[in-house]
């Protein structure tokens, strides 16, 4: 396999460094039997496709190398890639989701980043559970999402999880932190996002924010927590559903760039930009 710059480590310091590769995967018409949020109708297939193609447009459009699947399984959580995997800057982490049909889409998200010259450092071994999304990276520290009260277990990952990816960070210089977040909050990163060096946009109800107290935390306002859920392509330039237009005036007097683009059926489902690409490479 010929090297190349985005086959080189460093590959990801930051959730905020410049991207510059990426791996998504196309959705099926299975996304339609994804379950929607209360008072939501369920996601129209036809309509996510094409949202998704605008995402990845968007991305490309803005120089970074998208690498897209296609759908395998015909499970309906195929294009929700980055529960998948977490890139460190030695290489990728697999998870191991707490949903046994989804294993199958680590193994294909496996191959996809071997393909593209990214090692595989490590991987969540049984009886260890843990999900791509409730995992941030800021610099020398990595956020974990715990539920509030946890006592070790929680739906999508356990202890065992975490403190197994907790050891490959060690091994980056990087020490771990956990964030509590509230109980019906699907993963952390609907909630906490890492949107600059010394930023993050977040929704205060929703997730323990004094371990943070250090950054500037950008808030959301009640009824638009999820306007958390960003996709930061580089230092304060970030893509967000445009569902979210109260949120989107207040990132951008925080003087955030905004890319705001349609990913209303993803969002349907409690799905945002942050869950539907796999960072692979960052600046």
């Amino acid at each position: 396999m010929v090297m190349t710059k985005s086959s080189e480590p460093p590959f990801v310091r930051s959730d905020a460094g410049a991207l510059a590769g990426a791996v998504v995967c196309a959705p099926s018409p299975s996304i339609e039997r994804l379950h929607p949020l209360k008072s939501e109708p369920s996601p129209i297939a036809d309509r996510a496709l094409e949202q998704h193609g605008i995402l990845v447009r968007t991305l490309r459009d803005r120089g970074v190398t998208v690498t897209v699947l296609e759908a395998g399984t015909e499970a309906p959580t195929e294009s929700l890639i980055a529960d998948c995997a977490v890139v460190l800057p030695q290489g990728a982490i697999l998870m191991r989701p707490s949903a046994v049909e989804r294993r199958a889409e680590v193994l294909a998200v496996e191959r996809a980043l071997l393909a593209a010259g990214i090692p595989i450092a490590g991987r969540i071994e049984a009886p260890g559970l843990l999900d791509g999304t409730d995992v941030a990276i800021a610099g020398d520290r990595m956020f974990i999402g715990v539920a509030r009260g946890d006592a070790g277990l929680r739906s999508r990952s356990n202890a065992l999880g975490r403190a197994q990816l907790a050891a490959f960070a060690a091994a980056a210089d990087m020490r771990v932190v956990e964030l509590a977040i509230a109980p019906e909050v699907p993963r952390l990163r609907n909630v906490f996002n890492v949107v600059a060096s010394d930023a993050v946009v977040a929704a205060p109800e929703m997730v323990d924010l004094v371990p943070v107290r250090d950054l500037r935390v950008i808030e959301v306002p009640r009824g638009e927590e999820f306007a958390a859920g960003v996709l930061a392509f580089g230092e304060r330039r970030v893509i967000v559903n445009l569902r979210y237009r109260y949120s989107i005036g207040l990132l951008r007097a925080a003087k955030i760039e905004i890319e705001a683009i349609d990913l209303w059926e993803f969002g349907k489902a409690g799905i945002g930009p942050f869950q539907l690409v796999l960072a692979t490479k960052r600046g």
